[in-house]
């Protein structure tokens, strides 16, 4: 079976069951159709703030601790706003 992209001019010369699969009823190549996913407006999680990168030099039994608290970004996030918010 003989297949052109209306969109790039690929010209591709496929066996019948890929064609039926994966070429019927479509008038572009698969290179040339929209993919899944992609940004979307509105789509995501909400930003909590500014994002900023920082070292923090600590001895390691307070990283020890502070990394059997779980997520060190949640816990400095944490630690700050309640600083902040006295």
């Amino acid at each position: 079976m003989f297949f052109k992209c209306s969109k790039c001019q690929k010209e591709l010369s496929l066996q019948p069951n890929i064609f039926e699969k994966a070429y019927m009823g479509h008038d572009t190549c698969l290179d040339c159709r929209p993919k899944h996913g992609g940004s979307r407006e509105g789509a995501g999680r909400p930003s909590l703030g500014t994002t900023k990168k920082v070292s923090v030099t600590l001895p390691d039994d307070i990283w020890e601790k502070i990394e059997g608290a779980g997520n060190k970004s949640a816990f400095f996030r944490d630690l700050a706003l309640k600083e902040f918010e006295k």
